[in-house]
């Protein structure tokens, strides 16, 4: 259940939107399902500006889907009678390469391509500026950087928008987006595109005129812009670095500037983030590639899928490690902590050994089947026994011997048939165990026929001859025996 410190903060002003010029600014850092978008919801402090510029503004942070739409559909509805339009929108987008949404406060993990009932479609805030052209403004703050896959079908940053004639599009990180508002659309004669063109951190799409100004000089106001303030590009580059030392420099050099304030808050966000108090943990442990690879092996033993083993801590390996302190109730940072890695390694070596007890199980099993069928087939001493375990273990314990028995029958065989093609009669056979008896081969009894005494007689002749011990006679160890009787 969505907890209520998440809960959508909906601010709405009572002055309706019905004026000349009208903004809409939302901005969601904290998600659900997703980890937080630092600075997105700044967009909103620039409500005061914009209402002091004469706007009617409405805003809302950290919404649902179903608030952000009533309230775009309101916009819609009541700006006809508008002469300018400001949509501002930061936090944590999503794209399919073409079209692109800004995920709800409320959007699921995986929103999925066909399922973004949690998201605004930029589309449709695009079609509402596009009945203010040249004077319609949509600003973007997101983390451009990050085009990681949310799943198949989407990844995070912006597509290839569909920009109307007339809207200008400026987007950059969530703390430069906000700047936009306060320092160039709600300052009076301040040019919206001479300030892209001096912040580096802003890129700007579609109707891209050489001077853009969203607030026109009106007699008798106060101009409150500085333009002799020495401190606002140093304020903007910190801005767009947005790093503790980046603050901290801006702060030794100016600690007296209307930004001080500012650079102070976001630094103390920055020093206290959780998630960033987490990552310096885990980057104190002086992991190695190896034991990153060693970690990446125990998650994914345990089913928390890291998209690989590679020793680099990419995305897949955060939202398992995400997933892993969730089940075992840490704080789902997505770093590690010394005391984790060691749950982590003592779970995945539980696991392994359960795993090696269960194949260790498996093997004897296996192995006891396999002595069984052996027993019934090969074991009798048959080609079709031997032939019959084969078929059905090519791999088992006996494979080796029953395939050897199969050569040596093949080869008796074949040995057989030679001694037969040589047509030795009964008085030749005599002749030959008589002369293997001579020499000591002890052939069994002289009878002119060749039984397993004589076989073995034989083949003992043709090892000490240096002949291939087959036990049957063929023509060089005929020739080779004869030889020798004669010569005696």
């Amino acid at each position: 259940m969505r907890r209520w410190t998440l809960t959508a903060a909906f601010v709405m002003l009572t002055t309706p939107l019905v004026a000349d010029d009208a903004a809409l600014l939302m901005g969601v850092d904290r998600y659900d399902a997703f980890r937080r978008v630092a600075g997105a919801t700044d967009i909103v402090v620039g409500i005061s500006a914009l209402r002091d510029a004469g706007y009617a503004v409405s805003s809302l942070e950290n919404g649902a889907a179903a608030d952000m739409r009533r309230l775009l559909d309101r916009l819609a509805e009541d700006e006809q009678g508008a002469d300018r339009l400001v949509i501002g929108l930061s936090g944590r987008f999503v794209t399919d390469g073409r079209r692109t949404w800004l995920l709800a406060g409320d959007a699921p993990a995986q929103p999925g391509l066909f399922s973004l009932d949690k998201a605004l479609s930029i589309d449709s805030v695009l079609a509402v500026l596009a009945q203010t052209p040249g004077r319609g403004l949509l600003i973007l703050g997101l983390d451009i950087s990050d085009t990681s896959r949310i799943d198949p079908y989407l990844r995070q940053g912006l597509g290839e928008l569909d920009i109307p004639q007339g809207v200008t599009v400026l987007y950059g990180p969530p703390n430069v987006a906000d700047n936009i508002v306060i320092d160039a659309v709600a300052v009076q004669g301040a040019d919206v595109m001479a300030f892209a063109r001096n912040t580096r951190a802003v890129q700007v799409l579609g109707y891209q005129p050489r001077s853009l100004v969203m607030q026109r000089e009106e007699a008798g106001l106060v101009q409150t812009t500085r333009p002799n303030d020495a401190a606002l590009p140093f304020w903007q580059d910190a801005q767009a670095e947005n790093t503790a030392d980046a603050y901290r420099v801006f702060l030794l050099g100016f600690p007296d500037s209307p930004y001080a304030a500012e650079a102070r808050r976001l630094l103390d966000q920055i020093e206290n983030d959780p998630i960033r108090l987490a990552e310096q943990t885990e980057t104190a442990l002086g992991l190695t590639r190896a034991d990153r690879r060693a970690i990446q092996g125990d998650l994914t033993l345990l089913a928390y899928d890291t998209r690989g083993v590679d020793g680099i801590f990419g995305q897949g390996t955060r939202r398992a490690i995400r997933n892993w302190q969730q089940i075992n109730g840490f704080a789902q940072t997505g770093y590690l902590t010394r005391e984790q890695i060691s749950r982590i390694d003592a779970q995945a070596s539980r696991r392994q050994a359960e795993a090696d007890a269960a194949a260790a199980r498996a093997q004897a099993e296996d192995e006891r089947l396999d002595r069984a069928y052996w027993e019934e087939t090969g074991a009798r001493g048959t080609q079709a026994g031997y032939r019959a375990y084969l078929n059905r273990y090519p791999q088992g314990l006996f494979a080796d011997q029953a395939t050897e028995a199969l050569q040596d029958d093949d080869s008796t065989d074949q040995a057989r048939a030679i001694e037969d093609g040589l047509n030795i009669n009964p008085v030749m056979a005599r002749l030959i165990e008589s002369r293997l008896e001579q020499m000591g081969d002890a052939p069994g009894a002289v009878d002119g026929r060749f039984d397993r005494d004589t076989r073995a007689a034989i083949s003992r002749y043709q090892a000490r001859s240096s002949l291939p011990a087959t036990g049957y006679l063929d023509q060089p160890t005929l020739a080779r025996l004869l030889t020798d009787t004669f010569a005696r």
